[in-house]
């Protein structure tokens, strides 16, 4: 498949967007609360509205999934995917790790993934079957064979609070680092260039996941759900590593 207009228009679409993160970082914005009591700010709304006009301009028959204002329909084999701010909350406290991510999926399938980290200045691509690159430079999974002092990911956002905290108590007697980042797009970044081993997730949402989990798999990664069975987009729990460790952190998660 041959990808070149989709790759440089959604490069193109996360400079935009960066644009308009960059101007907002460090300043006061305008917050409102969702549904789920996580954050909106202005930069979110209007990086996400910079990102779907050019995607429009461009792919006017394409499906397109943002966080941020919904599902467009146009019952296309395409379907853009986009989360213009992942790691919202870092943002609104001025840390910078936060990203942009856009996926084109087709036919229910990743083929192309970009995670853009402004202040980090740094960009990831993903391209199905083409490996997963950073800055530029192919990036591969960590090669840690078992959990002992291994570097462990996992996410606490708001939801299923009670079923996260149970799985750190399995591990409060374990030689294994945890940590938590606050942004899911960061933190499958980290497994797929090798900095940490695995990553639990308990909660999330396709916007925040589909490009990353592109980039792990292409990277040699691993992803199932918490039984260790195939994934679908369409769920919210899983279990992502380097491969090597991913049975022995399941015992974790079941």
């Amino acid at each position: 498949m041959n990808l070149k207009k989709e790759k440089s228009i959604a490069l193109q679409a996360v400079k935009n967007a960066s644009r308009i993160l960059i101007h907002h970082f460090g300043k006061k914005e305008k917050i409102k609360e969702k549904e789920n009591k996580s954050l909106v700010a202005t930069a979110d709304l209007e990086a996400n509205k910079a990102i779907i006009k050019i995607i429009k301009k461009n792919f006017p028959k394409h499906s397109i999934l943002s966080e941020e204002t919904g599902f467009e329909d146009n019952k296309s084999d395409y379907q853009w995917v986009i989360d213009p701010l992942d790691g919202t909350h870092n943002f609104l406290h001025a840390l910078p790790l936060f990203g942009t991510l856009i996926a084109l999926e087709y036919k229910n399938q990743t083929v192309l993934g970009i995670l853009h980290f402004p202040i980090l200045k740094i960009t990831a691509i993903a391209e199905k079957n083409k490996g997963s690159f950073l800055n530029g430079k192919r990036i591969k999974v960590s090669n840690k064979k078992n959990l002992e002092h291994s570097f462990i990911l996992f996410e606490y956002a708001y939801a299923n609070r009670m079923e996260k905290v149970e799985f750190l108590k399995k591990l409060i007697h374990k030689t294994i680092d945890v940590r938590n980042f606050g942004s899911a797009a960061y933190d499958l970044l980290l497994i797929a260039c090798g900095k940490c081993d695995g990553f639990v997730i308990l909660s999330t949402h396709e916007w925040d996941i589909a490009a990353g989990f592109l980039l792990v798999e292409e990277a040699g990664g691993k992803i199932t759900d918490l039984r260790g069975k195939i994934w679908d987009i369409q769920q919210n729990k899983f279990v992502v590593s380097n491969g090597k460790v991913h049975k022995e952190l399941i015992k974790y998660v079941i």
